[in-house]
């Protein structure tokens, strides 16, 4: 495949411009179980290194994909946690080319499934999703418990039957 970058096996030496082009371009806030930071990185090196992927532009680090395996207590499930490329890469089939080195290395692993959780006001991710032949199974919604103020407080609110909710 002809690119505008080649997309390449993360080595060690990827690993600070990775962190730091995930801090550019990644809003943690929308999935705040997911943090960015060098051990989200070293998980998936750890994990899965063939399906980490990194993208350059000469020496310029434009995008990564971070996957491993397994997902969870899903021992042949593959997950793909982490995409990014930078704005001015987008649009020319390298997120496509990232997605695909990470998927056929996941397979190749022995992933029957490879899944992939997206904000639903991603548009621009659940396109690349769609195009790579990933199908909407589910939609989950994260649920934020209580301030330690309600927890103290004596009047705690009307009490709700589960079956009600």
């Amino acid at each position: 495949m002809t690119s505008i970058a080649e997309v390449r096996p993360i080595k060690n030496s990827d690993v600070p411009e990775i962190l730091e082009l995930g801090e550019e371009l990644f809003d943690t806030s929308v999935f705040p179980y997911s943090m960015w930071s060098l051990s989200a990185i070293a998980k998936h090196l750890d994990q899965q290194p063939e399906a980490c992927h990194v993208a350059e532009a000469g020496t310029l680090k434009v995008g990564f994909v971070l996957a491993s395996m397994p997902f969870f207590d899903r021992k042949d499930w593959g997950y793909v946690e982490w995409i990014a490329l930078r704005p001015d890469f987008r649009g020319r089939a390298l997120a496509t080319e990232l997605g695909d080195a990470s998927l056929r290395a996941l397979y190749r692993a022995g992933a029957t499934r490879v899944v992939a959780d997206i904000d639903s006001s991603n548009r621009v991710s659940k396109l690349l999703a769609r195009s790579m032949g990933f199908t909407e199974l589910t939609t989950v919604t994260l649920f934020a418990g209580p301030s330690l103020d309600w927890v103290k407080s004596p009047e705690q609110g009307e009490k709700v039957l589960s079956g009600e909710a």
